[in-house]
């Protein structure tokens, strides 16, 4: 009977190894009651079902609970699936699967083009198939287990001991390939207190991903615990698989995933004939907590000149991101006679934003950046960099309250790099309101008044500063003069409508500066004389004494501390309109123009501050010889940008006028098949005033100013002129009190003009221009979208741009006592990436010409090539003489590898 139900069992396996067994997972069956198969043939708790062998009748169906197992079986299941066929050998205990083979056991998963299951030794054999021509692979190996990933072209695994043998291995492990020819692979199973443990020989150790990298450091031993750690025996940098003299006695490489402390490589090796050989960037990085880390980096030279940076950075999801950089270089120059000296300089940066959902009503961000002793231009040799001439910061913390309040602190910093003057506002801290309506009723019945629709608003400034040059700002002097007041301002206005279509505003305004220093002028009636010697040309012995008086009294400024407020108001009143004009045309593509005038006139009152009732101005005595004094403003030592001075032009009572005008005109579009609006003139305005309180020149110059644009935006022109009613001294150029229209029948005399015109060239506004899109219209459809890039012979220069600028003036020459017309501007310019092909790339930092004085414009190239694991880079500042050449491995765990060459700033001295 036994006998039968074997014949049985082997009929059904044979029919099941001639059956489609494409993308299915087995499982083995028990093949008779006294023949014990492993364990792993199926899971007790399978869900699928078992097949029963045909039973003699009359006999009881077998119990499967009741089966016993082999001790030395696997622990789990055994899932697998192959794509061709599968091969059962019971005789020796073996699966065989053919093509896409695939095996899950617990963690591990094990891919290949064939694969051998042997349960009887616990082993599963896995093998690839070379194509022919050395074409690559069909089904190379593979293995994974516990988050360790292995290519091989024949491995070994013994799933109860968890070991290996590998040949030809290659795995990746934190961005390093590791390649040998035949390792040993010890898997920490389900303890999850090991690690897994690669033991290889004969291998390479790269970042570069190939089967045969392009370089690497290769040695005949190697340990890799997973997620933890690399160790290399004496090994040798190898570099196209051609050993070179480099030799390291040993290497040991930190593979902890996720933030480490650790040694952070130079980046680059140098010689400067000015410094001597040099590290640039090495250093040590640590990892503070989960929220921010510390990089803490250095230059050395071995002449002496040194580096120090230190780099924080933090975020905090949904909260704030930031970083913080400060740099100090201590540089060697050499002198006139040879000696050398040294020059520290600084540099802080701090960027803060904070996330939009962090608070609904407060803010805190910005950034800050300031440099001392010309850091950036000393350090840097880019074009940005060297032609850069002011730098500024802006830190701020914003509160708005329930109510119609708003709170806003800052710091504020600009500076110039040239003059090295250095201006720094801390804090300054503005408090203001929203329009307030006193009048406007809290129940509305009916209408609203005229009177509801007054508002009034407030708003005040604290202000400390400081000003100073990069080189003092952080002295007890410069504390010391520090300039510092409040400013409060208050406005109410209102506006209604007479007639439908006018537009009245009246406003008032009070403004109060608290200053608490204040000048005081005295004038000491001592004269100043000179005794000047002169000796007989042909007698020494003989001289006479010349007195001679160079200044008739001085004025000595006394500067007096305690409050000193400065109040000032004006009235006014404005109405405004708008008016249109419309031309139609019934044939052609010219469908109709239209212009519109915007007409603004107002009234505006000031009161005379040079009254003495007020007391902002004092007069002082300036010689002896005369009673004529001086009229001086006793606040004029408080240098508060922003704060009000009292006025010496005196009463003022205006009547201000300007129109502002545009013109559009209406134009059928072939290619669109539509009508467009088409700007002729974007904007021209002309305005001027008339004072009535002036006892002489009451009209003022009248301003007229407009832009346009030409070829779809590429081209914007602006223009400026300035006219003068009256005559002028022909010696000195200074209006006086005689009207053109009585003297010359002129009604206005051109006094200066100017005009700019700059183009904006862009392979995207070339193409906009060529197919007839409006520019601004598609930038603004597109704002926050990925533009397709067009693929045409454009698009190697789709991110670069040529600017060319032009500006022209004309005034009255004194000397010459005619109007003169100079080019006081006129250069080209371009920058931008030119992607040659998608290895190489050229990136212009600046090349242009100045057509005033007949140069070529600080030059800044670079020029990339793109080496797989390598890259090859030249960057060139002609201007300067400056260069550096570099061929290295990418960023990442070998990126010290590479041969630099500079020559920098410090160098053009020598030669």
């Amino acid at each position: 009977m036994i006998a039968k139900v074997h014949i049985i069992l082997t009929f059904l396996l044979l029919l099941a190894f001639h059956s489609n067994a494409q993308n299915t997972t087995d499982t083995l069956l028990e093949n008779s009651i006294k023949t014990t198969l492993p364990d792993s043939l199926r899971s007790p708790n399978d869900s699928i079902p078992l097949i029963q062998p045909p039973r003699s009748p009359g006999k009881k169906p077998i119990n499967w609970d009741d089966v016993k197992l082999s001790d030395d079986g696997p622990d789990e299941q055994i899932d697998y699936k192959s794509r061709d066929s599968m091969f059962f050998d019971l005789k020796n205990k073996q699966i065989h699967l053919y093509g896409e083979a695939q095996v899950d056991y617990t963690d591990v998963n094990m891919t290949a083009n064939y694969i051998i299951i042997d349960w009887g030794k616990n082993i599963m054999t896995a093998e690839g198939k070379r194509l022919p021509g050395g074409r690559g692979w069909l089904g190379k190996p593979t293995f994974k287990q516990g988050g360790q990933n292995v290519t091989a072209s024949k491995l070994r695994y013994n799933f109860k001991t968890y070991k290996g043998i590998i040949y030809d291995v290659q795995t990746l492990q934190e961005g390093m390939n590791v390649v040998g020819t035949k390792g040993k692979f010890i898997g920490a199973g389900q303890d999850t207190t090991k690690k897994n443990i690669i033991y290889n020989k004969d291998a390479i150790f790269s970042t570069c991903d190939l089967e045969h990298p392009h370089f690497g450091i290769r040695s005949n031993k190697q340990k890799i615990v997973q997620d933890k750690v690399a160790i290399v025996g004496p090994s040798n940098i190898e570099v196209g698989g051609i050993p070179t003299p480099l030799w390291l006695p040993f290497g040991f490489f930190p593979m902890t995933q996720g933030q480490r402390t650790g040694l952070i490589f130079p980046r680059d090796y140098e010689f400067s004939e000015a410094w001597g050989f040099g590290l640039r960037n090495v250093g040590w990085y640590f990892p503070m907590n989960d929220y921010w880390d510390l990089q803490l980096t250095g230059d050395i030279y071995f002449k002496g000149t040194f580096r120090l940076h230190g780099l924080a950075r933090y975020n905090k999801r949904y909260k704030y991101r930031g970083d913080f950089n400060l740099d100090f270089a201590n540089q060697r120059s050499e002198g006139a006679d040879g000696r050398p000296f040294f020059t520290p300089s600084t540099s802080i940066r701090w960027s803060h934003n904070q996330d939009t959902k962090a608070h609904p009503y407060r803010s805190f961000g910005g950034s800050i950046n300031i440099q001392t002793s010309g850091y950036q231009q000393n350090n840097r040799t880019d074009f940005q960099s060297q032609t850069q001439r002011s730098i500024s910061s802006n830190m701020s913390y914003r509160q708005k309250f329930d109510g119609p309040f708003d709170l806003n602190a800052s710091f504020r910093h600009s500076q110039n790099t040239s003059t090295n003057r250095v201006s720094v506002s801390f804090p300054t801290v503005n408090f203001q309101t929203e329009a307030l309506f006193p009048f406007k009723r809290k129940l509305q019945v009916g209408g609203e008044k005229w009177y509801e629709r007054i508002q009034v608003r407030y708003s005040s400034e604290v202000r400390n500063q400081f000003e100073a040059t990069d080189s003092t700002l952080f002295t007890k002097q410069t504390l010391d003069d520090a300039q510092y007041g409040v400013r409060q301002q208050v406005t109410s206005s209102t506006s209604f409508n007479l007639l439908k279509y006018f537009n009245f505003s009246p406003n008032v305004t009070y403004k109060e500066v608290w200053y608490f220093r204040n000048l005081e002028r005295e004038f000491i009636d001592t004269a100043t004389i000179v005794f000047d010697t002169i000796y007989n040309e042909f007698d020494s012995t003989q001289f006479e004494i010349i007195a001679d008086t160079t200044k008739f009294g001085t004025i000595n400024d006394i500067e007096n501390r305690g409050f000193s407020p400065l109040r000032q108001y004006n009235l006014g009143i404005s109405m405004n309109t708008r008016i249109f004009g419309t031309i139609l045309f019934k044939k052609g593509r010219l469908k109709g123009l239209r212009h519109v005038i915007s007409p603004t006139f107002g009234l505006n009152f000031t009161p005379d501050y040079t009254n003495p009732d007020w007391g902002y101005f004092k007069s002082v005595r300036t010689d002896l010889r005369t009673d004529e004094e001086e009229l001086y403003n006793i606040f004029q030592n408080n240098r508060l940008s922003g704060f009000e001075q009292p006025s010496a032009s005196g009463r003022q009572m205006t009547f201000n006028y300007s129109f502002g005008n545009q013109f559009e005109a209406k134009i059928y579009s072939k290619k669109q098949e539509k009508d467009k609006i088409v700007k002729l003139l974007r904007a021209l305005s002309i305005s001027g005033n008339y004072n009535f309180a002036a006892d002489s020149l009451k009209w003022s110059n009248v301003n007229v100013s407009g832009n346009t644009s030409f070829f779809n935006n590429i081209t914007t022109f602006r223009a400026n002129l300035t006219y003068s009613p009256y005559e002028r001294v022909a010696e000195t150029g200074r209006a006086i009190n005689q009207l053109l229209i009585k003297t010359q029948g002129k009604l206005l005399r051109l006094d200066s003009w100017n005009a700019n015109v700059t183009t904006n060239l862009t392979v995207g506004r070339i193409r906009d221009l060529i197919k007839g899109v409006n520019t601004d219209q598609r930038v603004a459809e597109e704002e926050g979208k990925d533009r397709v890039q067009e693929q045409d012979i454009l698009s190697i220069l789709e991110n670069f741009r040529i600017n060319h600028a032009f500006t022209i003036r004309g005034s009255y020459n004194i000397q010459s006592q005619r109007d003169t017309t100079i080019i006081s501007a006129n250069s080209i310019s371009s920058s931008g990436s030119i992607a040659l092909t998608p290895n190489w790339n050229i990136r212009v930092g600046n090349f242009g010409y100045d057509f005033q004085s007949k140069r070529i414009t600080y030059p800044d190239f670079t020029f990339s090539r793109d080496l797989h694991c390598w890259e090859m880079g030249l960057s060139w500042q002609p201007f300067f003489s400056t260069y550096s050449f570099y061929i290295r491995v990418k960023p990442g765990h070998l990126d010290f590898i590479n041969i630099p060459y500079s020559k920098r700033i410090q160098d053009r001295s020598f030669r």
